[in-house]
């Protein structure tokens, strides 16, 4: 199991959060093209009204649906986030994008860190 370190902040929750989240590591599938990451690359729009509570007592934010992209921030566990969509990786883990209460863009999500399982409208 990998481990991965920061120390970030995400926009519009009021809080940095600090310290160690375990992300299970994912082999890759046979033939699997490299990991893509970023917004431009993982293009949605605002197709759930849904919105759900995450789960642990913290979760890493990502800029593209893989644990191997970049960690934009965490979001405290208890807190309601919004859904704009899901999106299936290579893996084939659900992920979603989400957004604070105010309605800011966030990132990608695992959506096993969602109570409810993430957005339910594909991207």
């Amino acid at each position: 199991m990998g481990t991965l370190r920061t120390t970030l902040a995400v926009a519009g929750l009021g809080a940095a959060m600090f310290g160690t989240l375990a992300v299970p590591a994912q082999a890759a599938p046979a033939g699997a093209a490299a990991v893509t990451c970023g917004n431009a690359y993982w293009p949605h729009s605002d197709k759930d009204n849904g919105s759900g509570k995450v789960l642990p007592s913290s979760a890493a934010v990502h800029t593209g649906p893989y644990g191997a992209c970049t960690t934009v921030g965490y979001v405290s566990g208890g807190t309601t986030v919004s859904y704009d969509c899901y999106s299936v990786n290579s893996y084939g883990n659900t992920w979603t994008w989400i957004r604070d209460a105010n309605g800011s863009s966030l990132g990608w999500i695992w959506d096993d860190h969602l109570d409810d399982g993430g957005a339910t409208a594909q991207c």
